[in-house]
């Protein structure tokens, strides 16, 4: 069950990766509006915090899995 939390985890940190760097390419772009790029700013830095949530959340699961 442990393993499954830690895949699990690994796998949402993975894609939210992903997005996050897609979202700078799409920073980078010359098409991209200064409006739309803090807009841009803003889901990357939702998206570094749903990772340390997920971290988090995993961590503590791994930690109630382990005392059972």
């Amino acid at each position: 069950m442990i393993a499954l939390v830690n895949l699990a985890r690994v796998l949402l940190i993975l894609v939210l990766a992903l997005v996050t760097i897609s979202l700078v390419i799409a920073i980078g772009r010359p098409a991209t509006g200064a409006v739309e790029k803090l807009g841009l700013l803003a889901l990357i830095a939702g998206c570094i915090f749903v990772a340390a949530l997920v971290s988090k959340f995993a961590t503590r699961t791994v930690e109630r899995l382990q005392r059972r």
